[in-house]
């Protein structure tokens, strides 16, 4: 066989390997296409059948926290489903019913139905007041879980507060454009009902703020939340915040919420509250500082009227909120 001939056998070779390669290719990938369907299909049809609330306990046999603990699992698993598929949490409520049906003392589902139905989704009022529901459901049962509460006063003032402050901005724009006199007292009055339900909502959430603080295991900040009340220009409530949660922060925390009183002009508190803790260093260090705080120094050895000092600093901040409120006027 000639030269040339040999050439073009090789030619066709490779020529064919290569067409048969595309064609290899194309049906695979057209293969994998056709898997996809049925597993979009069978996500987004999802059936579910949850029996009555009567029927759940019945069923359960007195094993309640049991059947509870699996279908929590799968909750867990119809969840993570749709989060990778289409994100359409169409049967988590009925989920979590059932979930608390079976155990309403199953504490973790109130707070991580809370947070996960906000996951992969557009943060509008709708999904906000759905979680804001789970997060409720789960303070009647839990009055004193403090991450709910600071769930609530997250979606208060960071996810709603910003859409208050958006159709402010907006009425704002149309008033200074509308020249019809009926119209734009019209768009004065939404307006000044707009801003009232945002006044409304920073209270609720300083509230909740507050009140997590005053939990046992939170992880709200002091020097956020006072932050928080002096950027709404409330001293006399940042003041009382500072002085109540002082003795249980920590070291550097202590120093900056000194650091906040001296920029308040609250010079002979923050003295007074440094001193407090220096004794408390000195003489019984190996007691919580709070306790140091009840039970006092060697000097002026005292038995507190109450130990129940939880709600002092939520009830001195919200009437120094509301002494505040007597001399404000809303104006639109």
């Amino acid at each position: 066989m000639s030269n040339e001939k040999k050439q073009a056998v090789v030619a066709g070779l490779l020529a064919g390997a290569l067409i048969f390669g595309a064609l290899g290719t194309v049906y695979a990938k057209q293969d994998i296409k056709w898997a996809r369907v049925p597993m979009t299909t069978q996500v987004t049809d999802d059936t579910v059948y949850l029996p009555s609330p009567t029927v759940l306990r019945m069923s359960s046999m007195g094993y309640g926290p049991f059947w509870s603990d699996m279908m929590f699992i799968r909750t867990h698993a119809y969840f993570l489903r749709h989060m990778y598929a289409d994100r359409i949490f169409k049967w988590l409520d009925p989920y979590v019913d059932a979930v608390v049906t079976l155990d309403e003392n199953n504490r973790e589902v109130y707070y991580w139905a809370a947070t996960v139905v906000r996951y992969g989704q557009i943060i509008d009022e709708a999904v906000i007041e759905r979680s804001n529901k789970f997060a409720e459901m789960g303070i009647k049962r839990f009055a004193d879980d403090a991450r709910l509460y600071a769930h609530l006063g997250f979606n208060k003032y960071f996810e709603i507060r910003p859409l208050r402050i958006a159709r402010e901005q907006e009425l704002t724009a149309l008033i200074d454009k509308e020249k019809d006199h009926d119209k734009r007292q019209a768009l004065l009055a939404q307006l000044a009902e707009v801003r009232a339900d945002r006044y409304g909502l920073e209270r609720e959430a300083l509230f909740d703020y507050t009140l997590s603080a005053m939990l046992p295991n939170s992880s709200i900040d002091p020097v956020f939340l006072a932050t928080l009340y002096i950027k709404h220009d409330e001293v006399g409530a940042a003041t009382r915040v500072i002085a109540s949660l002082y003795s249980s922060a920590s070291d550097d925390d202590k120093q900056q919420l000194l650091y906040k009183l001296k920029d308040l002009g609250r010079d002979q508190l923050a003295a007074q509250l440094r001193e407090e803790s220096d004794k408390h260093l000195k003489e019984k260090p190996y007691i919580p500082s709070g306790l140091f705080r009840l039970v006092g120094s060697s000097e002026n050895l005292r038995v507190p009227e109450n130990w129940d000092k939880t709600g002092d600093v939520l009830s001195q901040a919200m009437q120094a909120l509301e002494e505040s409120e007597q001399n404000e006027v809303i104006a639109p």
